[in-house]
């Protein structure tokens, strides 16, 4: 389980993080989402013991990450796909680590059977791909069988058979009761792979809730209705509505109604009660990318003013793009 409270991190002017409070359970997949300069970077850096806090936690079961006594087989995590040296073999790198951390040798061949690497496991990393280059970074995130994984862009350089099956492992890690955590800006994988969102802006959380609850409330995805009696449904909807929420109805062509604020089962009720006819009832579909629009709105820290001449958005403040851009991301 990853605990983080009132954590916050600042460099000299800049607040990377402010005070941001959040769990990731065991038993999903969370994930970790947010426009460029949000801080989901420097959040991930602190959880992981790779920088410190100005004030508050990121603890890692219960424990700072520097206090674990064997963090390698209580956390695994894939943070730059391209660290393994390109003079060295996938197998080789593997084994420098299990060597440094006491792990098992027989752990190596595991994890490349894992992530499909067993067939090149003796080619230098600087002839992979980078889709080969993440499922090493991947493998040796399970070095340890720990039971928390941190994973930021996993999906990253791979195919659309490698996606599928990062989909299935994120799964499969999750249904074994491990705590999974993935940072990614692909909201179209994102909305297939998390059961939970933590959605940070400017430094700040935005947004923790269920990724259905969280779509429902912020896609702004209607139902749609079509009946040869729109004016008893509207008038009923817009007298009696729903109970705790607000119903806002739109007229369209041929008797089709659209609905904001209840669900396809209240506006059936509705109808019934209304005496209308229903000719077709159905919730459009809800996008993961139309909620987050929506809930960072505002938040960027960058964004762009056009063509040519402009910062990119990953460089840092009075600079051109050098370290201190993942320190603040």
């Amino acid at each position: 389980m990853l605990t983080v409270r009132e954590l916050t991190k600042r460099y000299g002017d800049t607040t990377a993080v402010d005070a941001l409070t959040f769990d990731v359970r065991p038993g999903r997949v969370t994930g970790f989402l947010g426009p460029n300069g949000a801080g989901k970077s420097t959040a991930v850096r602190l959880l992981l013991g790779l920088d410190r806090p100005t004030s508050g936690s990121a603890l890692v079961n219960g424990r700072r990450y520097t206090d674990l006594p064997r963090p390698e087989r209580e956390v695994g995590a894939l943070l730059d796909g391209g660290a393994a040296h390109p003079g060295r073999s996938a197998r080789a790198h593997l084994l420098a680590l299990v060597r440094a951390t006491g792990l098992p040798r027989r752990r190596v061949d595991e994890v490349l059977g894992t992530v499909g690497l067993t067939d090149v496991a003796d080619r230098r990393v600087g002839g992979f791909s980078l889709g080969m280059r993440q499922r090493l970074g991947i493998a040796a995130a399970l070095l340890g069988d720990p039971g928390v994984l941190v994973f930021d862009e996993p999906v990253n350089g791979l195919d659309i058979d490698g996606v599928r099956w990062v989909r299935r492992l994120m799964r499969d890690l999750a249904d074994e009761g491990r705590t999974v955590f993935v940072s990614s800006h692909l909201m179209s994988e994102m909305q297939q792979i998390a059961d939970r969102l933590v959605v940070v802006g400017g430094g700040r959380l935005v947004a923790d809730a269920p990724m259905a609850e969280l779509i429902d409330a912020w896609s702004h995805a209607r139902t749609v209705v079509r009946t040869p009696d729109p004016g008893p449904l509207t008038a009923w909807l817009r007298d009696r509505g729903v109970p705790g929420r607000r119903v806002d109805v739109e007229q369209g062509p041929d008797g089709e109604l659209r609905i904001q604020g209840a669900r396809p089962e209240e506006v059936g009720d509705a109808a019934h009660g209304a005496g209308a006819r229903v000719h077709a009832l159905y919730r459009e579909e809800a996008s993961l990318e139309q909620a987050y629009l929506e809930l960072t709105e505002g938040t960027a820290r960058h964004t762009a003013s056009g063509s040519g001449g402009t910062r990119g958005a990953d460089a840092a403040p009075g600079g051109n793009g050098g370290e201190k851009t993942e320190e603040y991301r």
